[in-house]
């Protein structure tokens, strides 16, 4: 499911299911307690704001506001899927070009650094990993779908469909299948719990 394929408010709805997913207890307390929906809804408020000129100087507000609250940086520019999770983020820096995939997520202190970085659906990125495209300004750097990037990798080079790429620097240690992909997981891990999921 693509961005371009939803409105504003459809994007916001997958996000939130998503959200639901990971964290499936009932009621409110959650949505203002998690510092991950805090950071992701100022993100997204951020990208609506920017669509206009008239409100434009907000979203950089939002940005910086993003930042002192939740030590996010991403910006407005930056392209993300619906069902974008991001799981404790603080630390989290995003370059301005980057275009992120549906139903990924993102855990803290990563960094998604230097130009044209592009990563696929159902990616899940874990703390401390640093994805970086750096050529004097000229590298591109893409990340397949259904790719598990684990804590602290360092990715400086292209990563397959269906892999899971770990070390410094990062390399491809296992093939999955699509279906292995971190959503289907957490919905699997809740059917076994026996929580009700979003429909």
């Amino acid at each position: 499911m693509s961005e371009a394929g939803l409105s504003w408010f459809g994007i916001l709805k997958e996000d939130v299911r998503v959200f639901q997913l990971v964290y499936p207890q009932r009621g409110l307390l959650k949505y203002f307690y998690q510092p991950g929906f805090r950071a992701l809804i100022i993100y997204r408020l951020a990208q609506l704001c920017f669509r206009s000129r008239i409100t434009r100087p907000l979203s950089y507000f939002l940005v910086t506001l993003n930042d002192l609250l939740c030590g996010v940086w991403i910006g407005p520019k930056v392209e993300a899927g619906p069902g974008l999770f991001l799981g404790h983020p603080r630390g989290l820096v995003v370059n301005p070009d980057t275009k992120i995939g549906s139903y990924c997520s993102i855990i803290q202190r990563v960094t998604l650094g230097g130009p044209k970085i592009v990563i696929g659906d159902f990616v899940e990125i874990n703390a401390g990993a640093q994805l970086i495209s750096n050529d004097r300004g000229r590298g591109s750097l893409n990340i397949g779908s259904n790719v598990i990037i684990g804590a602290g990798a360092l990715v400086l080079k292209d990563v397959p469909d269906c892999s899971v790429v770990v070390g410094v620097p990062a390399k491809v240690v296992k093939e999955i299948l699509p279906e292995d992909n971190w959503i289907n997981y957490r919905q699997r891990m809740n059917s076994d719990k026996g929580h009700n999921l979003c429909k």
